[in-house]
């Protein structure tokens, strides 16, 4: 017995082994946990806080800057009213109001004194006796942040002097995160926004979005930007949305006027989710009443309390109901059973990213399918007006290719003579008689010469052409031929010293004017005939000019045409393709969701999976375990674990509620 004795474990030792037990107790559910979430796609995985329940639990804040988040902090804290301005002046760190005051990522602790204190990274506090050098310090944080000659790599611990917090308030035990204010107008302090969020977000385990309740643009989309952040909605369960300056706008002032009796939270939150859809459509898990917190805190609400002192204290119980819910909330999100819920949200945050993704690629390929379509319309029109100009040309080629100058001089040639009678009346056997006819028969002529053209009936195949072909006559040539056939007609006649003439009969003058009139007049039409063919060839010569002109311009209409049809392959093709790629895009991400929403459903089995196998693996250890107080205390913690296992089960089952 006394060599038994001697191999038990020392009491201290029994009391070390069992607080190794307690603290394994849940190691197997964040197993499970871990396996899930690992089993998941990026876009849900990042949407949730997935650290193992070891890991040092935290809240962040996080809002556009100037709406109070450090404030909130504060008053979270407890720090007393009347110290709030003292607080805020220094925190700002010499920064006109108006302007951001936190540089990067902070955490405020109370301090075990009187003194001010600062940490950065992991080097010792520096401890300061006065609010001005505190200022100064804070001062030269921001700009050595600014200047891009600091790299943090914590957040920054701000210690603030012990009596400046009211002794009776719950001091929060677990570490609060004030994220610089987003959109800030440094972009060197943006990237650094960026930056921490992306390092804090995916790890807290509660995110307070801040803003002011008259002001809600920082909810609706484009609001958020930060990764983790921009759509809260994926993880309602991780959001907690705060509002400042809730009760003081004119309008909550006289809703509470009209309603007597202490004001109500679940009204006041109501009308918060009422305001907010009226711009920003919220799901069904994000608009539960518990995500929403219209408060009053800092130097407004102080204000109200000396100026509307109704106002307030109608209000205030309401509100500090509402401060301690939310700190419940912060505390209740920070247990190792609290982080199992987000395998419980999981299907939500599946829903969400789905309807969300499915959203964006169903616009994006409408907006494509649009691009296509009119692509192709164009591609058609542009087809149809090329296949025209083509037919246009060959038509065109075609009727001029025959259109030699020798076919236009054989068209003139044999289809050509001056038209309309020639005036050869009775010159009533008198000289002026016959120089009236002349100027008659020179008349005639001129029109002859006027109204002349190709004969269409003759010319068949050609016609169109001659159709077109517009000739006008040079006047002074055709006066020239006609003075020179006349002359000597008109010669012979001047030359009478008598009108009349002595004889009619054959051989005399009149018979032989009578004859050379004729011949005049046959002299004239061969050269006017001659003279008008060649003007006729010189129009249609022209005209065939024309013609070719045309036929180039159409030419180089098809051309044109051609070319963007040619031009429009390609980025039908790029469309088609990516319209292609979409549809492949958009199937498997709908397959990774059911796998996902697959494995959702599985997450109970997988619990009950890793429960068994941390059992049966505590049995073996009993089993081999030569050490009865150890193989005792092994058993009892088979037991515990059972009971764990109860309240993993309750918890994951009331989260789902």
């Amino acid at each position: 017995m006394s060599g038994y004795a001697a191999q038990e474990p020392a009491e201290d030792s029994i009391a070390s082994l069992w607080a190794q037990h307690d603290l394994n107790r849940l190691t197997w559910a964040f197993r499970a946990y871990a396996h899930f979430v690992e089993s998941l796609s990026p876009e849900i995985r990042e949407r949730l806080a997935h650290k193992d329940h070891k890991a040092e639990a935290y809240v962040v804040v996080f809002g556009k800057t100037q709406v109070g988040k450090t404030t909130l902090l504060m008053d979270l804290m407890g720090v007393l009213p009347s110290q709030m301005a003292r607080v805020a002046r220094v925190l700002r760190g010499g920064r006109p109001i108006g302007k951001s005051a936190t540089a990067t990522t902070m955490e405020y602790r109370r301090s075990a004194d009187q003194r001010w204190g600062l940490r950065i990274n992991e080097a010792a506090p520096r401890w300061f006796h006065d609010d001005e050098a505190m200022t100064l310090a804070l001062g030269q944080l921001r700009t050595a942040m600014e200047l891009r000659q600091l790299v943090v790599l914590a957040p920054c611990v701000v210690y603030v002097p012990l009596d400046f917090f009211d002794p009776h308030a719950i001091q929060p035990t677990v570490r609060m995160l004030d994220l610089p204010g987003d959109k800030p107008a440094n972009p060197t302090e943006q990237d650094h926004v960026h930056a921490m969020a992306r390092k804090y977000v995916p790890l807290a385990d509660l995110i307070l979005l801040v803003g002011r309740g008259d002001d809600l643009s920082f909810l609706q989309s484009g609001g958020l930007t930060l990764p983790g952040i921009e759509d809260w909605q994926s993880a309602p369960r991780r959001f907690r949305i705060v509002t400042t300056y809730s009760f003081t706008p004119q309008s909550v002032r006289e809703r509470l006027r009209q309603h007597d009796g202490p004001a109500d939270v679940q009204q006041f939150r109501q009308r918060l989710i009422e305001q907010i859809e009226k711009s920003i459509p919220l799901s069904a898990d994000a608009r539960h009443h518990r995500h929403f917190f219209p408060l009053e805190f800092g130097q407004s609400w102080l204000d109200a309390q000396k100026a509307q002192q109704l106002l307030y204290e109608r209000v205030a119980p309401m509100v500090d109901a509402l401060k301690r819910q939310l700190l419940e909330d912060i505390h209740a999100s920070t247990t190792p059973l609290a982080r199992l819920s987000a395998a419980v949200d999981a299907h939500v945050v599946i829903a969400r990213v789905k309807e969300k993704r499915l959203t964006v690629m169903q616009d994006l390929t409408l907006a494509l399918q649009t691009q296509l379509r009119k692509a192709q319309d164009e591609q058609a029109e542009a087809k149809n007006t090329t296949e025209q100009a083509r037919k246009m040309c060959q038509h065109l080629h075609e009727r001029l290719e025959t259109l030699t100058t020798a076919r236009l001089h054989n068209d003139l040639r044999s289809y050509f003579q001056l038209s309309g009678k020639i005036a050869q009346g009775d010159p009533r056997e008198s000289v002026i008689g016959f120089k009236i006819l002349v100027q008659q028969v020179k008349s005639s002529l001129i029109q002859c010469v006027a109204y002349s053209r190709p004969d269409n009936a003759g010319l068949a195949d050609t016609a169109w052409f001659w159709r077109g072909v517009n000739a006008c006559p040079d006047t002074n040539r055709v006066n020239t031929i006609l003075e020179h056939a006349f002359s000597s007609l008109i010669a012979t006649l001047d030359e009478y010293w008598v009108d009349s003439y002595w004889s009619t009969g054959n051989g005399s003058d009149y018979q032989r004017d009578i004859k050379s009139l004729a011949n005049c007049i046959q002299d004239a039409r061969s050269s006017l005939t001659v003279m008008a063919s060649q003007m006729w060839l010189s129009a249609a010569q022209t005209k065939l000019l024309e013609h070719k002109q045309v036929l180039r311009a159409e030419q180089l209409k098809q051309q044109s045409w051609q070319q963007l049809v040619d031009d429009n392959i390609q980025p039908i093709y790029v469309l088609e393709k990516k319209l292609a790629v979409q549809a492949r895009e958009r199937q498997v991400f709908e397959q990774r969701m059911e796998a996902d929403l697959a494995e959702s459903r599985g997450f109970m089995d997988l619990l009950d999976k890793k429960y068994l196998e941390e059992l049966q693996q505590r049995q073996r250890i009993i089993q081999t375990d030569d050490q009865p107080v150890s193989a005792f205390l092994g058993l009892l913690a088979v037991v515990q674990l059972e009971q764990v296992r109860q309240q993993v089960l309750l918890h994951t089952e009331s989260a789902d509620v």
